[in-house]
């Protein structure tokens, strides 16, 4: 699933997960974003997402969110992928 980051722009406290590497992450980022990798998160979703929790991951372009954001969702978890990614939002 896909959002514009318009549409979460004034969400109370939205849990946005940035799947970039670090080094991306560090070059700029959405304030109160979490840095998480995508590596990390693809093997290891249980130790950082909750399944009660809803999540708005955000790559570089939004291709590689919107495929973790597909993963994720079918392991149960509620997650939507950032349109476009950063680069447009930036």
């Amino acid at each position: 699933m896909e959002i514009d980051y318009e549409d979460i722009r004034y969400l109370d406290n939205p849990n946005i997960i940035d799947i970039r590497e670090h080094y991306l992450y560090e070059r700029g980022h959405l304030k109160g974003s979490k840095n998480i990798s995508l590596r990390v998160l693809r093997t290891m979703p249980e130790k950082y997402l909750s399944i009660d929790e809803t999540y708005y991951l955000i790559c570089e372009t939004g291709f590689t969110s919107r495929r973790l954001s597909s993963i994720l969702n079918d392991k149960g978890y509620h997650t939507y992928s950032i349109k476009n990614g950063y680069e447009k939002i930036s």
